[in-house]
């Protein structure tokens, strides 16, 4: 009984799991939409999810590890589930009548599946309630984001200073300028890209384009995208709270801010969020206007100049390609002319390369490069793409006048030199400055002028330097200006190789005429020019000029007849010219100053340079010139006794205030130094002849800017008259920046360089006494001390013809600013004043192979250091 009641007990079980069993084929097609539908619930689910965590990575964040799991299994499942379903559809289709199965026993199976995998997809869509943070986190972002960019060429030295200065602790702000499309934006890409590649101690190396309207909001959005801030709670936020995020997370930070294509000198930072550079952080700007680096504080500034030429021909071959450039085989000679005509511009080599990409023919790359020498501002894309790029520099200059300034000097010559003073001259007679005076004038001259170099329009050597030129782009880019502007009647062929000039009726409706470097011989007629204010008719092969000619143009002020070395003769027509205020005769072949010169009562510069034949001024013509403000007057063939006879006229004019010179005799000189006010307006003196001296003494001036001294045949030593303490205070010739000495055949003691604390550019040639140039001698410290002094300022040092030559100085110096060293024909020259510390990135040598071959070094460090920077002579 008891083993009955035992088995009778686990009949209940048995049932249950019988009918478990019996369930799972009886309810199976249920059991299956019941599995569809919570297979339905889930992929809906996990397409939910997705979108949500796809939604995130867009705001840079990263899918959890709990995520990735839970989406693997449910892949899994998923297609587990797919497979019952469609088996158990397969098994109803197999059903008899639907009650009848022909087979239990798989049917029961499936069944089994069908309820596991319900529970399952439950189990997950249970696990499947996500919150955002467990779904997706922030990445930490990282540290430089690569800059797509060209293959930079030529600009290894500037990316190694720039370098530099970026592991200098000491440099905080780096200011990178120049003109426009020269590859400011280019040379920043490369620190970037540099900083991607290798390691360093930034946390964020952030890139933001500033342009010339910044908008501190756009500017703090970049910023902001780069720190990965949520963007929804971004938006939300003003200015000021935005600037205090930014501030909250960079101030604990270092990091590296390159603000590309910055206009405004006084754009502040703080108002954006920056906080002040502290923990080695620091800031690249790039910029095309000197005045920004100056305003935001820059410790270091690197100046990008255009290409030199051997760089920029690399740049075109690479843009132009080998089928276009060898398709014909005059075809390569053409292209370096194109290339060339680019001014090394990289904008305008890429620019007009990849125009020229499918010319093959030898007469589409004439064509080519005779559009871009008369107008190129009609070549292929080179308005669009190069000239507009430029014209911002040009529309962000300050007023109308230093617009009108910078216009008129894009109608001289290419390549033309400007000399500071008599640019200045011509904007008066011009009537672009102000009203106020020549004192007021010639401040409001020199400020356009500095305004203009430093927005990169202008080029010099230097600031200080009174010698500048346009670069033939920028040059281009204003003649398409002027050549818009119908106010402007300007009439500009230069370079045209014309034989004659442009027929009279063009002459007549200009106000400027400029047709320098051309072949005209003659000109003839009577054209009637009443609005023309200036004639430039400068390096052509003038010989003769009709007597009247200039009979109708009673307005014109400047006149330029320079470097037309066969006219003898000025038509007499030309002393009509009462408004006349600017006469340059240069390098012409007068022989005369006439009386007639004293019609001209307006004339304020009167250039008479370089005039060889030149021998008789009249007396008295001169001294009536009352209004001259202006003399240049070397290098012609007046005796001794003529320039004695002017330097006494010119004690008269109350007026002049800037005078170049010749002196040649000792008395002439004495009578010179002699006078308080010429020594005072005295800007270029050039000392030439026999003294009847071994000594050649020079008395302080601090206007001088140019000493020649040449052809002193009996000079040995030339010394100044200053004592050591206005020398050691920098008071003597503190202007003088250029010095040249030629065929002084005695003279070996060269004192006089250390009086010249400002000297940059000095030129020693044909003197085959000198031994040494600073440096040697009894003075022990002092003489050490008073070299360095002497030199600190120097730039260029040329060298020639020097065949006692051994030194140049005795120990080495720093030359901090030295760029230029050229030496020729200076075979006992042996050892070079510099040593292992010397820093040589700027600096280029000269010289002939074999010279340089023979040197002898203390330190064989030295020749490591130097030998990059050498170039033989013929190169």
């Amino acid at each position: 009984m008891e083993m009955l009641g035992s088995i009778l007990g686990l009949f209940p079980c048995f049932w249950d799991r019988t009918k478990a069993q019996v369930d799972y084929v009886r309810h199976l097609k249920e059991n299956l939409k019941s599995l569809r539908t919570e297979n339905e619930k889930l992929m809906a689910l996990m397409n939910d999810l997705l979108r949500r965590v796809e939604d995130a990575e867009k705001r840079h964040m990263k899918r959890t590890e709990r995520f990735v799991l839970w989406l693997k299994t449910v892949d899994v499942v998923i297609k587990e589930v797919h497979g019952i379903i469609s088996q158990g559809e397969q098994q109803i289709q197999n059903t008899c009548l639907g009650r009848c199965h022909k087979n239990c026993w798989s049917t029961y199976k499936l069944g089994k599946k069908v309820i596991t995998k319900s529970k399952a997809l439950s189990t997950l869509i249970s696990e499947g309630n996500f919150n955002e943070d467990e779904l997706a986190y922030l990445l930490s972002p990282p540290k430089v984001d690569q800059i797509s960019m060209d293959v930079p060429v030529g600009m290894d030295p500037l990316f190694e200073e720039a370098w530099s200065f970026i592991q200098d602790d000491a440099v905080h702000i780096i200011g990178i300028y120049g003109m426009g499309g020269v590859g400011k934006s280019t040379l920043l890409a490369k620190i970037n890209n540099m900083l991607a590649e290798t390691s360093h101690e930034f946390d964020f190396v952030i890139w933001v384009v500033v342009s010339s309207n910044p908008n501190v909001g756009t500017i703090q959005d970049k910023i902001a995208k780069k720190l990965r801030f949520p963007e929804d709670t971004w938006s939300r936020n003003e200015q000021q709270e935005k600037a205090g995020e930014i501030f909250r997370v960079l101030s604990k930070k270092r990091f590296l801010l390159l603000l590309d294509d910055l206009w405004d000198p006084l754009f502040d930072l703080q108002q954006v969020g920056i906080p002040p550079l502290q923990c080695n952080s620091k800031i690249i700007i790039t910029t095309r206007l000197e005045d920004v680096c100056g305003g935001m504080g820059a410790d270091k500034r690197i100046k990008v100049d255009c290409l030199g030429e051997q760089n920029a021909w690399e740049l075109f071959k690479q843009k132009v390609g080998d089928e276009a450039l060898y398709s014909q085989p005059q075809i390569e000679d053409q292209a370096k002319l194109v290339a060339k005509e680019c001014g090394g511009l990289p904008i305008a080599l890429i620019t007009v390369g990849r125009a020229m990409a499918s010319k093959k023919t030898l007469n589409e790359w004439n064509y080519a490069l005779r559009v871009l020498k008369e107008f190129a501002w009609k070549f292929s894309k080179m308005e669009d793409k190069v000239l507009n790029l430029l014209r911002f520099s040009y529309d962000s200059l300050d007023g109308e006048m230093t617009k009108a300034c910078f216009r008129y000097l894009s109608l001289f010559p290419e390549d033309y030199n400007f000399d500071k003073q008599k640019v200045i001259y011509i904007w008066m007679a011009e009537g672009f400055l102000t009203d106020g005076g020549l004192y007021m004038a010639t401040q409001e001259g020199h400020h356009i002028i500095g305004e203009l170099k430093r927005a990169c329009l202008l080029e010099a050597e230097s600031d200080e330097c009174d010698i500048f030129r346009m670069h033939d782009v920028v040059r281009d880019m204003a003649l398409s200006i002027c050549s818009k502007d119908q106010n402007d009647k300007y009439l500009v062929q230069d370079w045209h190789r014309l034989t004659e000039p442009p027929p009279i009726p063009k002459w007549e409706i200009a106000k400027l005429i400029s047709l320098p470097h051309n072949k005209i011989e003659q000109l003839e007629g009577e054209p009637n020019c009443e609005n023309l204010l200036t004639l430039d008719l400068a390096s052509n092969f003038l010989r003769e000029i009709a007597n009247d000619f200039f009979q109708y143009m009673p307005s014109l002020k400047v006149l330029d007849l320079s470097r037309n070395r066969e006219l003898q003769e000025l038509p007499k027509s030309l002393f009509k010219l009462t408004s006349l205020q600017i006469l340059d005769l240069s390098r012409t072949g007068i022989t005369e100053l006439s009386p007639k010169f004293k019609k001209l009562q307006k004339l304020k510069f009167l250039g008479l340079s370089s005039t060889f034949r030149l021998e008789v001024i009249t007396p008295q013509v001169v001294s009536s010139l009352s209004n001259l403000e202006q003399l240049g007057l070397d290098f012609s063939a007046l005796s001794a006794t003529s320039i004695n006879e002017l330097l006494d006229e010119l004690e008269s004019l109350k007026n002049l205030k800037h005078l170049k010179l010749v002196v040649n005799g000792k008395i002439t000189l004495e009578k010179l130094s002699a006078s308080e006010k010429l020594n005072e307006i005295t800007y270029q003196l050039y000392i030439t002849g026999r003294r009847g001296s071994s000594s050649l003494q020079l008395k302080n001036n601090n206007v001088l800017q140019r000493l020649t001294i040449y052809g002193c045949e009996d000079v040995e030593e030339v010394t100044v008259c200053c004592t050591r303490n206005d020398i050691l205070r920098k008071v003597c010739f503190r202007d003088l920046s250029r010095v040249s000495i030629f065929e002084c055949e005695l003279l070996k003691d060269l004192t006089l360089l250390m009086a010249l604390p400002n000297i940059r550019d000095l030129w020693i040639d044909h003197c085959p006494s000198i031994e040494n140039i600073v440096g040697v001698g009894g003075g022990g410290a002092s003489m050490v001390s008073g070299s360095i002094h002497a030199l600190a300022n120097l730039e260029t040092l040329i060298l020639r013809n020097l065949p006692a030559l051994k030194y140049i100085c005795s120990h080495a110096l720093p030359f901090p600013r030295l760029t230029i060293l050229r030496v020729h024909k200076c075979p006992e020259l042996k050892r070079l004043p510099f040593d292992s510390n010397y820093d040589a990135r700027k600096l280029t040598i000269r010289g002939d192979r074999e010279w340089w071959d023979g040197l002898e070094w203390d330190d064989e460090a030295v020749p490591a250091t130097l030998n990059p920077c050498f170039r033989p002579r013929n190169y």
